[in-house]
């Protein structure tokens, strides 16, 4: 429960950023997730059990590698050979808002997986944030 009031805050106090674009069911953003805890990625076997004790969803993936940065890597259980979620009507939160507008990842270059059909944008010109000040 606690997740999920994190959320609907992060939610109404989103950025200023736009997702835009649309899933061309390539599959990426399914086999090369990158899990958190508490704004931190998971680096440990320990970290990753911990936090399927507190959150069943997290029960959906496995470990499939590791990142430069040493975090690991996750694929989900439930992507099928033709890229398309098993139990897409009963996927958790963080799979329906994917890619998730995150303004300090936005701001220090990150961008959805290469070949991802979404793409950010700022939500009006630049010019426009200057003129309120």
């Amino acid at each position: 429960m606690k997740n999920y009031i994190k959320y609907y805050i992060q939610m109404l106090s989103s950025s200023k950023f736009i997702r835009k674009g649309k899933c061309l069911r390539c599959g990426a953003c399914c086999r090369n997730i990158l899990l958190y805890i508490e704004d931190e990625p998971i680096k440990t076997q320990e970290q990753f059990e911990s936090v399927k004790e507190w959150d069943k969803h997290y029960c959906s993936f496995y470990i499939s590698g590791r990142s430069e940065t040493g975090a690991l890597l996750f694929t989900c259980r439930e992507i099928g050979d033709d890229n398309l979620c098993k139990v897409y009507h009963f996927r958790g939160l963080g799979c329906r808002n994917y890619p998730k507008v995150n303004s300090k990842f936005l701001i220090n270059g990150g961008k959805p997986l290469d070949g991802c059909g979404y793409y950010f944008e700022a939500d009006k010109p630049f010019k426009c944030y200057l003129k309120n000040s």
